[in-house]
């Protein structure tokens, strides 16, 4: 019998209960998404908020400056960030940072491969954000933070439950058994549902929790059927293409709704044609690689 949402997140909730010093996001976080809520803030309020965490505001002025945003002028101040990003790529990028720093740090293990997973999300969150911006969203933004956090479930339990996730990579990499089943049978739950679980933990937006919940495919429908898709087509496309990085996965297939929702490109033969995805995603990566390093290293 399969199991149920409500059942999937209670057994999320006691293996939660066996973590001692589960991280909690710092307040900012709270703060930043005040901010974009309320219709009567403006970019100067946003400003003087980050202006308050000065190591915040560096690293924000650090990813405006980068060749992935490539303004011709340097940005010199976090108001200047604020009026030409935005609020919602601000508040994206700003939580990225906040949520690297509280959850993405640590040293490899026999189990996890930090450096590789820390590279599959990365490619990820830049893939999602080029997909999403491809298929014509408003804040393609979310995109970016959305495809950063779509493995956190993995790292939760991986982390956390070190020997028994090894169990479930030794069943899938020996049994050639499928990763989410695997997880389901030593867990009881799989990582999409333990990092939606975590991430409306810290309370952030709902678009942010049902599509890392969704990226494997099973997505319910919805207004964020388009940024679910998004980070499901481009986790294929990052496995695909760069298949070392990011340890076992699962990859996805191509759905009827996954095409008609991202209005794919195809070739000759009407599948996706994965040329041009792949060159695209060539070139994000390429003018990336600044901009993820500010992402992770502070000052």
């Amino acid at each position: 019998m399969e199991a149920t949402l409500t059942d999937e997140t209670q057994r999320i909730r006691l293996l939660a209960s066996r973590v001692e010093g589960l991280p909690a996001l710092p307040i900012m976080a709270s703060k930043l998404l005040e901010v974009v809520d309320d219709p009567k803030a403006s970019a100067a309020d946003m400003a003087a908020l980050i202006s308050t965490d000065p190591a915040l505001a560096t690293r924000l002025l650090k990813l405006a400056n980068s060749a992935y945003y490539g303004f011709p002028r340097r940005i010199g101040t976090v108001n200047l960030a604020v009026v030409v990003l935005g609020l919602e790529t601000v508040r994206d990028l700003c939580l990225s940072v906040l949520i690297t720093d509280c959850f993405f740090k640590g040293e490899s293990n026999a189990t996890f491969d930090m450096n590789g997973f820390w590279k599959h999300s990365m490619y990820t969150a830049v893939c999602t954000r080029l997909i999403y911006k491809m298929a014509g969203a408003r804040h393609p933004g979310e995109g970016f933070i959305t495809g950063l956090v779509h493995d956190i479930g993995k790292l939760f339990l991986g982390r956390y439950f070190p020997v028994e996730y090894n169990e479930v990579i030794a069943t899938v990499e020996e049994e050639e058994f499928p990763l989410l089943e695997a997880e389901q049978q030593h867990f009881g739950v799989t990582h999409p549902t333990a990092g939606s679980w975590l991430l409306a933990e810290w309370n952030l937006p709902n678009w942010l929790v049902e599509a890392a919940r969704d990226h494997h495919g099973s997505s319910s429908g919805g207004e964020n059927v388009k940024l679910s898709c998004s980070v499901a087509f481009s986790d294929l496309l990052v496995r695909r293409k760069y298949q070392d990085e990011g340890g076992p996965g699962q990859v996805n297939e191509i759905t009827p709704e996954m095409i008609q929702v991202l209005n794919m490109k195809k070739d000759v033969s009407g599948k996706p044609d994965f040329d041009i995805y792949n060159a695209k995603l060539e070139g994000e990566i390429d003018k990336a690689q600044g901009f993820m390093e500010a992402i992770t290293k502070p000052g």
